[in-house]
């Protein structure tokens, strides 16, 4: 029943980092990130310094690799419930679905719990919005 393609997997875990560069520096959302969580660009920067980046880069991109397991899982499984549909209509649709059902709903609570603004919330749940329905693109497409 699974059709899982390793080096897809591999890649989408890729993407999801490269993505995830791009997507808390000045290129994309960074400092409107930055300051939706009430720091200044000088508060991160000494941050990172006493920060250990390569474990935390390494912890998230293992996180994406997982992620992107999964994902080539349930991409599967949903192909079987849904024959007709394309591959890019499985990926998006997946990667939606994990998106609203988990991740959407889990950041919320940091809205909820931690004081969070909603700015906080649509910039960190578009990137893992925009994050998996890349992952389940790339997953469905390479087979």
């Amino acid at each position: 029943m699974y059709n899982i393609n390793y080096w897809a997997i591999l890649v989408s875990a890729i993407a999801f980092f490269i993505l995830g560069s791009l997507w808390y520096t000045k290129v994309l959302f960074g400092n409107a990130w930055i300051k939706s969580m009430g720091k200044t660009i000088k508060q991160l920067e000494k941050e990172k310094a006493n920060a250990n980046m390569t474990k935390s880069f390494g912890l998230m991109f293992s996180a994406g690799l997982l992620m992107a397991f999964v994902t080539a899982f349930l991409v599967d499984i949903v192909a079987h419930a849904y024959p007709e549909a394309s591959n890019i209509k499985l990926g998006l649709m997946t990667g939606f679905w994990i998106w609203l059902g988990y991740i959407a709903s889990y950041v919320l609570t940091a809205v909820a719990f931690e004081n969070r603004p909603w700015k906080y919330y649509f910039i960190n749940t578009g990137y893992w919005l925009v994050g998996t329905l890349m992952m389940g693109v790339i997953l469905t497409t390479w087979k």
